[in-house]
């Protein structure tokens, strides 16, 4: 028995258009991506790969997100964030404080579109001086030559500045002084040039590690007092403790005891909370990534991500921080 099976025309037609309508509508969706703008730090800082690693960590998690990384700096991200330029960025408590109140370099320009997203590893004030010198504390420096890190450096307005004010001191109390980046401030001193270098950077600091390894060093404790008056200048300090024997080899063999302004990240107010949502538990969960690229992110915990020194929090992140159990729901 022969069975004539036909199909007309335009049922075929239909059908191949069908087939194409579905095929367009998902290329569509497939390339229907978010664009998510990171500025991240100056060439040949930490900043920029870390800011590499966590828009890998992101884009693995959730193709949708198309986080670019552009160059950048503390002030200037939370500048283009201010202005509707960048969607991420990495900044520091104190510029974070300096934007809420529109104080320091942000002053007449306050904002409050820079919010919390994570809080990554702290940048930490680290003083030295020649073990064999007589300079115990920062008045000790009045007259004495110093290496000084560049003008309009955080670690300069925000780190030594701040320190000679609470001081009753500035710069013109110190003696000759040479400007410029952390490598030729740790020579001036190797050469007998300055007395003294400060920078905020992460523990073990490298400039700490190579002035140690050619004299031995001693690291300039901050006061109760001194904090104090520091967090009344800018609540984004926050006091913490060098550990013990981290720099045993260069000399400093007991804790010590200083400040810090945390590297975090932050986000627009703008960018929607559901995006922040998805990069904020991306780098959480992927968190072990930045080990690999910062020796400082080994063993970092969710909750240590979570700690936001009482920064305001981007409503995406504050989602998924109190989903994790981070936060009081």
């Amino acid at each position: 028995m022969h069975v004539d099976i036909r199909v007309s025309r335009g049922v075929l037609r239909l059908a191949a258009a069908a087939t194409m309508t579905v095929a367009v509508a998902a290329t569509a969706q497939a390339q229907q991506k978010t664009d998510v703008i990171f500025s991240a730090g100056p060439t040949g800082g930490s900043w920029t790969p870390m800011a590499a690693a966590a828009s890998q960590v992101v884009n693995k998690k959730y193709p949708e997100l198309n986080v670019q990384v552009e160059p950048g700096a503390a002030l200037v991200n939370m500048e283009k964030i201010r202005n509707d330029k960048a969607d991420l960025g990495w900044s520091m408590t104190t510029v974070m404080s300096d934007a809420q109140r529109g104080q320091g370099q942000f002053a007449g320009k306050q904002t409050d579109k820079g919010l919390f997203v994570a809080n990554f590893y702290p940048n930490v004030w680290q003083l030295v001086v020649p073990a064999s010198s007589d300079i115990k504390s920062i008045k000790d420096l009045k007259g004495q030559p110093v290496a000084l890190p560049s003008r309009g450096n955080t670690s300069l307005a925000a780190g030594w500045e701040y320190v000679l004010k609470v001081n009753g001191m500035s710069l013109n109390d110190l003696g000759a002084k040479s400007y410029g980046p952390v490598s030729s401030n740790a020579e001036a001193v190797k050469n007998r040039q300055a007395m003294a270098v400060g920078w905020f950077t992460a523990v073990p600091a490298s400039f700490v590690l190579d002035l140690g390894s050619a004299v031995p060093v001693r690291m300039i404790e901050a006061t109760d007092d001194e904090i104090a008056a520091l967090r009344k200048i800018n609540p984004g300090f926050v006091p913490y403790t060098v550990p013990a024997g981290v720099y045993k080899d260069q000399g400093i063999t007991a804790a010590v005891k200083t400040f810090q302004s945390p590297t975090v990240l932050i986000a627009s107010s703008k960018t929607p909370a559901d995006v922040i949502y998805k990069v904020t538990k991306a780098i959480v969960e992927g968190r072990s990534e930045f080990g690999n690229v910062a020796s400082v992110m080994k063993g970092v915990t969710g909750a240590d991500m979570a700690q936001n020194f009482d920064m305001p929090m981007h409503p995406g992140a504050e989602k998924y921080y109190k989903e994790a159990g981070l936060l009081k729901k």
